[in-house]
């Protein structure tokens, strides 16, 4: 009875962590490679969540040469760079000043590029 319990709260208070992640929903063309000649396979792309000041990025197989850039409403660049490989995920923290809703995210590898908001 008390190993019921205990498994209860710990299920609870885990899926109470994961409520608090904003997933960006992330837009884009498919890959030139993917399209056209019948090729009706799935496209793994990276998914990103956005929590208190950190983005992070997770992706479905190794990337290589894949470049982030964060903007405000503006446009101007807050971030920038080249990651030069992500096996699983890769973590932004942004300043504290940086709240949620005014900014952007695009990702560009291979022939693949892909924009969020949040």
């Amino acid at each position: 009875m008390f190993m019921k319990k205990v498994f209860f709260v710990l299920l609870a208070l885990l899926s109470s962590v994961f409520c608090f992640a904003d997933d960006i929903h992330m837009v884009g063309d498919p890959p030139k490679s993917h399209t056209g000649d019948g090729d009706r396979g799935q496209i793994l792309l990276p998914t990103v969540d956005y929590t208190d000041g950190e983005v992070t990025i997770f992706v479905p197989y190794q990337i290589d040469d894949m470049e982030v850039t964060i903007r405000d409403i503006q446009g101007e660049v807050l971030y920038s760079t080249v990651i030069p490989a992500i096996i699983v995920q890769h973590s932004i923290f942004l300043p504290e000043s940086v709240d949620a809703a005014k900014y952007s995210i695009q990702i560009a590898y291979d022939d693949i590029h892909l924009i969020g908001w949040f």
